[in-house]
């Protein structure tokens, strides 16, 4: 946000503005007229970019603050549309987030410019990675975002489990069980051994749940803060 005094309609110009130089350098998809960023990848761009520079410009908080505030101040017209402006929203503040702890003490001396067109990029991958939603009928929910968004990479598996898997599977993730050798004196932990890690605080145990699109997860490991 380039005037920390801009009014509302001078912001929600600058916001589109600045999606529709990222849509020609990034080609996602947008309509036109008045339905140029609605209900669509710009649309979700928008949401997730605009809480982006606000904590770029401002803080997390006021941003939150913010999103929050637009999304309840009035009715929802259409179902979905309010879930996903508040999917989006947490991304973009997520995004700033990453880039800080990226960053580390250079983040202070990097130009606000540059900070904005690196969390620009960042969005993208994220929506070309089915991050972002991108139309109200997507059944994921904001309430269960943290669930609904936990890839198998980020959990954290026990021998008996290991054992199980084809050897496909296995080779496919060979990578993140080394990682797990290295942390457990290059074994492959017991369930016991994770429990205690548990009760340690080091990681989370994720009961058995139902995501949106009616996939049911068995109960899971993770690693604090994912």
């Amino acid at each position: 946000m380039s005037d920390k005094y801009m009014n509302r309609e001078e912001f929600n110009k600058y916001i589109h503005n600045q999606t529709v130089k990222y849509q020609r350098q990034y080609g996602f998809e947008m309509g036109t007229g008045e339905h140029a960023t609605w209900n669509n990848e710009a649309d979700a761009f928008k949401h997730a970019y605009m809480q982006a520079d606000i904590a770029i410009h401002d803080n997390n908080f006021k941003a939150a603050s913010l999103g929050y505030w637009h999304e309840f101040e009035g009715k929802e017209t259409i179902p979905g549309e309010r879930n996903m402006d508040l999917w989006n929203n947490k991304i973009g503040r997520e995004v700033v987030q990453d880039m800080k702890h990226e960053s580390g003490d250079s983040w202070k001396y990097m130009p606000e410019e540059m900070k904005k067109d690196m969390a620009a990029e960042k969005i993208v991958k994220l929506m070309r990675e089915g991050e972002l939603i991108t139309h109200p009928s997507d059944p994921r929910r904001f309430w269960n975002m943290d669930l609904e968004r936990i890839k198998e990479k980020d959990k954290v598996f026990y021998k008996g489990e290991y054992d199980t898997l084809d050897e496909e599977t296995q080779e496919r993730m060979l990578r993140q069980y080394s990682r797990q050798f290295v942390d457990n004196d290059w074994k492959m932990p017991e369930k016991a051994e994770l429990n205690k890690r548990v009760i340690s605080g080091e990681l989370i145990y994720v009961n058995e749940y139902t995501k949106a699109d009616g996939t049911k997860v068995s109960g899971y490991y993770i690693r604090r803060g994912k």
